[in-house]
């Protein structure tokens, strides 16, 4: 990162999360004439003072989310990676950010992406930037205003993901990668560039990218994770539209506290609960495990004892609800972060169950369920819930997104994770493609229906289905 930057001939660097000083350490043996940073915590900078017998004057003690006004040719920096959700002064940062460079960021923004729009903004048009960056913000909602920055200009020279983060940062829970802007040269295409060791980095551009996408098929608004897995062509989205032209995706039912709310058939006959005041509900993903989820299936695990019984009642309840609620209460359930801010607190959020499940986490391909079973589902699936058109499509979407190409397809929606983990949010899924009702009716229902049973009996949907959709999506 450092040869990048002093790659633009200017022998100066700053870096606006200075931390233990690892960009200076390189730094030092570039030949790079003017080093400075900023780093908020005095502590950090004490100890780098004496661990290395260094005098930390060249780094400004400041918040730099908070200090505007300067600009720097070439900028390094491994930013702190924490979420506004959890950022105490965020409101201050968001105003400063509108009044200095008139970006509204949202409440889902993380510091690292702050970070970087700061520093894109305080380039002085001669120089270098490289960022280590977490990668989601590629296929989110808030890094549409990152990747709206970064293209602004064509200065967006190439984006390295880096499948070693583990040993990079073994703590890291999402993919990490690194940005490489250059403000002095306007780029015609943007590479995308893969690499599995650290030494690799050295002879990065001695190799070719993953991709090399021209600028104008860069949109702001598309997941750019699939630049580094699209390498079977382009996508033709003839015959394609929004999921959520058919209905939407939600998250599912969250607790606060599900050794409360969830029970097991024999617990809540020990409650001596009337079957009114609980609801069937599946809260594990585990319990799933085929395909298509019949009322048979889930009678199985009520025999077997399993937990898959959700608390739910209202104001007026059995003495029996109420002696359970009390024993909640002792146990503190009610000043749960959920459950405090509820009212309420035991009174679990009311939904219709979802006739088709996506499973929010995922390594090596998604789980995706018709749900015939009439249960509902906590936050281990995102629950469908068709409109009119979709209620009839129900079985034409379960059996697209079960299928090879539209599993390929609906990927491209998937937020990456560290260790290979993926992540759906619900617009993630109302957002993906999927075919038009008049590619839906070329299918016949018979061959549904036919289809349906195929994957009753075998899990896993015909030949004839993953043709049908590989005609419509170009793989």
């Amino acid at each position: 990162m450092v040869d990048w930057a002093l790659g633009s001939g200017y022998r100066s660097l700053y870096d606006p999360g200075f931390g233990l000083g690892a960009f200076h350490t390189s730094a030092a043996d570039k030949d790079c004439a003017d080093f400075t940073g900023s780093e908020v915590d005095p502590m950090v900078l004490d100890y780098w003072e004496k661990s290395t017998g260094h005098d930390a004057t060249f780094i400004a003690q400041e918040d730099y989310l908070l200090s505007w006004g300067r600009k720097h040719t070439n900028i390094v920096c491994n930013p702190p990676y924490m979420r506004f959700q959890k950022f105490l002064n965020r409101d201050v940062v968001f105003a400063a950010f509108a009044k200095n460079a008139g970006l509204r960021l949202s409440g889902y923004t993380n510091i690292a992406s702050a970070f970087l729009l700061k520093s894109l903004s305080e380039l002085d048009g001669k120089g270098r930037l490289a960022y280590i960056m977490p990668l989601e913000f590629l296929n989110t909602g808030y890094g549409e205003l990152v990747k709206a920055r970064l293209i602004q200009d064509g200065h967006l020279a190439a984006i390295v993901k880096l499948d070693c983060e583990k040993e990079l940062f073994p703590d890291a829970i999402t993919s990490v990668g690194i940005v490489l802007y250059d403000a002095a040269v306007r780029h015609q295409s943007v590479s995308f560039y893969s690499v599995s060791t650290i030494e690799a980095l050295r002879t990065l551009f001695e190799s070719e990218p993953i991709a090399r996408v021209p600028l104008e098929e860069l949109s702001p608004g598309s997941k750019w994770l699939q630049h580094w897995t699209a390498s079977n062509g382009p996508l033709d989205t003839g015959g394609l539209i929004r999921l959520d032209n058919y209905g939407r995706f939600t998250r599912g039912i969250a607790t606060g506290a599900n050794k409360f709310f969830v029970l097991s058939g024999s617990a809540a006959k020990a409650a001596q609960l009337d079957v009114s005041e609980y609801v069937p509900c599946l809260t594990r993903s585990a319990q799933v495990k085929r395909a298509v989820f019949a009322s048979a299936d889930y009678e199985r695990l009520l025999r077997d004892d399993a937990s898959v019984l959700l608390f739910s009642v209202g104001a007026n309840h059995s003495p029996a609800a109420e002696r359970y609620i009390k024993i909640g209460e002792a146990n503190g359930y009610h000043k749960r972060f959920l459950t405090k801010n509820r009212t309420p607190w035991y009174k679990t959020e009311i939904r219709s169950p979802a006739p088709i499940l996506m499973g929010v986490f995922s390594r090596g391909g998604y789980k995706v369920i018709r749900n015939r079973s009439g249960a509902v589902n906590l936050s281990c699936f995102h629950g469908f819930h068709p409109n009119m058109s979709g209620q009839r499509y129900l079985d034409h979407l379960f059996l697209y997104c079960a299928s090879q190409p539209g599993r390929k397809v609906m990927a491209l929606s998937v937020r990456k994770y560290g260790d290979a983990l993926d992540k759906f949010e619900p617009n993630d899924l109302n957002h993906a493609l999927v075919p038009s009702e008049a590619v839906f009716e070329r299918l016949g229902n018979s061959a549904v229906e036919h289809a349906i049973r195929y994957v009753e009996a075998n899990d896993c949907v015909p030949d004839y289905i993953n043709d049908f959709f590989g005609e419509i999506v170009n793989t």
